[in-house]
């Protein structure tokens, strides 16, 4: 009884806080932030794969606060005017964990996959004519895989010639509006659902709960008593073991390596079982804070789940089927992607219902704000609303008329950037996943689905150039990172409307920062001299892209019972979940049981939910309490020691990283 009170007591939030201050130099140093770090991260993404800005706390974003914190408690006692409030602090890094993504979720993407559909359109390429013949000239640098804008990025430019930045100047004028509004729906779907999942369903908001607890921005005491705690320095301390031995190692071998990142290896030589080989044994102590605040049922969820998804593995192969396991689970996964954003808009339909009409009336009658929001009705979310259609609708223009692409399969495509991208946002802010992203691609679905015959080459190959904009990204999608944001200012009292309009900006200030290096680097450096991704990213895109054009891939038996089962299975869990309270599996666990996050994560999160569970039955809720700075202090400890290897090697290279992401 106690422990089940426990669990309930810790479903509570703090009240939303009364909106409050950020003043306008505020504002200019988070923008300045944006312009110098999205720089950095663009260099260090390109040169050396080392992912700065991702995750959902992301890392140079937490190892910067930590140290701004520590600068505005000086400024604060000996500069008082001059210092940062803990709502500041929130607005700071709401915006910056936002932006830190963008170098990595487009950059490594667009820029290089563009130059990689005229290059190896070229005739010494087994994709000859195959990719140019269907691109505007107008949405890549050069059609012709010879001008300097071309070939110079794959084959080094001469000495003394002038970088060719000048022909990028009209692609991506022509990009741009499109990838700008790709994040106005993803913001607007975020802004949509804040309320309902803030307010109506109280979602946990694990991450956000971090960054909170170090601004101290809805707390009375001061924003560096949680620094004042022995036990988030001894989370801290025991967090940066595993990576500091790693570090040193790779530095010193006689130190030994820890190897944070394990695999199982070989357990079983033959037969079904052999579904159980490769299990991948990786620590990551910020995973095992983060794992410390979600619920029980959560918890045991996703790391339970991989290894019920192998136990349907070895089931199908005792059962005589022993190929197309990846295209079944696949389909799975869209499945329940399916399933679970139609249950969130389903219970959210009364919500939603509330704010199209809010948002009917304000367009019709043109209501004063004071009336409307006088009468307690989400008006920020009805303008979300109306911005989210109209966002979608300008998409549509652009794929018809700058693209040329079939309208029918641009909805398709944007429909699955919505779908993926609400129920990321979901597993985000309820599970607290540190890095996740769907295990399909929106475009390659429908590819599978529709067939080359249909499509038409024109739309694969356009279809894909769109998809590389956050409709599957290989590590984060933005919604995750928006969620988060929306919850900090909520919490910290920042109006939703002064903070989504300030994002708005510094997202597309990002997006030209963008523009400038990345093209930059590329020629600078070369394709060959970049990192193992960079070098492989555009080739891989083009073998992609080139296998649908000459291959056709009809659905098979496998397809189709993916998706059938993955249908139910989810429903069946969301069924239970909201008819029994004490179910004890939530259906989140599903959803994301395949894929590589939380194949890589599930260890973590088993460690984190083990401890909780042991300290709520022995110690009680109390207990849990006080050992919550520990969790933070392995969470920042984590984050912050990871940040600091990278940088030095980003000096100083060594011939392995720290870590795979």
């Amino acid at each position: 009884m106690e422990t089940q009170k426990a669990e309930l007591r810790i479903l509570e939030r703090p009240q939303i806080q009364k909106e409050k201050l950020v003043r306008g130099r505020v504002v200019v140093l988070t923008l300045l932030l944006a312009i110098i770090f999205t720089s950095a991260t663009v260099w260090a993404a390109l040169l050396r794969h080392e992912i700065l800005g991702v995750g959902y706390l992301p890392r140079w974003v937490v190892s910067f606060f930590v140290i701004l914190i520590g600068v505005n408690a000086i400024v604060k006692r000996f500069f008082p005017p001059f210092s940062l409030t803990g709502t500041e602090l929130a607005f700071i890094f709401a915006i910056l964990s936002v932006i830190a993504s963008i170098p990595h979720e487009i950059g490594i993407h667009f820029y290089l996959n563009l130059l990689g559909l005229v290059y190896y359109s070229s005739p010494y390429s087994q994709w000859f004519g195959q990719f140019t013949p269907h691109l505007p000239a107008y949405l890549v640098p050069s059609a012709n895989f010879r001008d300097p804008a071309v070939l110079w990025a794959y084959e080094g430019m001469p000495a003394g010639a002038k970088l060719p930045l000048a022909e990028w100047f009209v692609p991506l004028l022509a990009w741009t509006p499109y990838i700008f509004g790709v994040y106005l729906v993803l913001v607007f779907l975020c802004l949509l659902l804040s309320r309902q999942w803030e307010e109506h369903e109280r979602l946990l908001y694990p991450l956000a709960q971090v960054p909170m607890e170090l601004s101290g921005a809805t707390q009375e005491r001061s924003a560096q008593s949680i620094f004042r705690s022995p036990l988030f320095w001894v989370g801290f301390i025991v967090a940066t073991l595993p990576y500091s031995l790693r570090g040193l190692h790779l530095y010193f071998p006689f130190i030994p390596d820890p190897q944070p990142q394990r695999n199982s290896g070989i357990l079983f030589a033959s037969g079904p079982l052999t579904a159980f080989n490769n299990i991948d044994l990786h620590l990551y102590p910020e995973m095992v804070g983060i794992a410390y605040f979600l619920s029980h049922e959560v918890g045991l969820s996703l790391w339970l789940f991989p290894f019920l998804r192998r136990a349907e593995v070895a089931l199908r192969m005792a059962v005589g089927i022993d190929m197309y396991h990846a295209e079944f689970l696949t389909f799975q996964s869209v499945a329940t992607y399916l399933v679970m954003a139609g249950s969130l808009l389903w219970l959210a339909r009364g919500y939603l219902k509330e704010v199209g009409l809010t948002a009917l009336r304000w367009l019709v009658r043109r209501l004063p704000q004071s009336d409307i929001e006088s009468s307690n009705t989400p008006l920020t979310e009805a303008k979300a609303l109306i911005g989210l259609l109209l966002a979608f609708a300008i998409l549509l223009l652009w794929a018809k008329f700058v693209a040329g692409v079939n309208v029918s399969w641009a909805v398709l495509l944007l429909l699955g950037l919505v779908i993926t991208g609400l129920v990321v946002a979901r597993i985000v802010g309820e599970a607290g996943v540190y890095i996740f992203a769907p295990p399909f691609r929106a475009y390659q679905v429908i590819f599978d689905i529709f067939g080359k015959d249909r499509l038409g080459a024109r739309n694969i190959v356009l279809l894909s150039a769109m998809g590389w904009i956050q409709l599957r990204s290989t590590g984060t999608m933005a919604t995750g990172y928006i969620a988060n944001s929306l919850r900090l200012f909520s919490s910290a009292g920042v109006s939703k409307g002064f903070g989504t309009g300030w994002l708005l900006f510094a997202i597309l200030l990002t997006l030209i920062v963008c523009h400038i290096v990345f093209p930059t680097v590329i020629y600078t450096y070369g394709v060959p001299k970049l990192s193992w991704w960079a070098q492989t990213s555009s080739l891989n895109m083009a073998n992609f892209i080139g296998q649908y054009l000459t291959t056709s891939r009809p659905l098979t038996s496998h397809h189709w019972w993916g998706l059938i089962i993955g249908s139910i299975t989810c429903w069946a869990l969301i069924k239970l979940r909201l008819n029994f309270v004490g179910f004890p599996l939530h259906p989140i666990g599903f959803v994301t049981w395949y894929g590589w996050p939380l194949d890589r994560y599930w260890l973590s999160v088993m460690i984190g939910w083990a401890l909780k569970t042991l300290i709520l039955h022995y110690g009680g809720f109390s207990t849990f309490q006080r050992f919550k700075p520990f969790a933070y202090g392995a969470t920042v400890g984590g984050t912050m020691t990871l940040t600091t290897w990278i940088l030095l090697r980003l000096i100083f290279p060594t011939s392995e990283s720290i870590i795979i992401d």
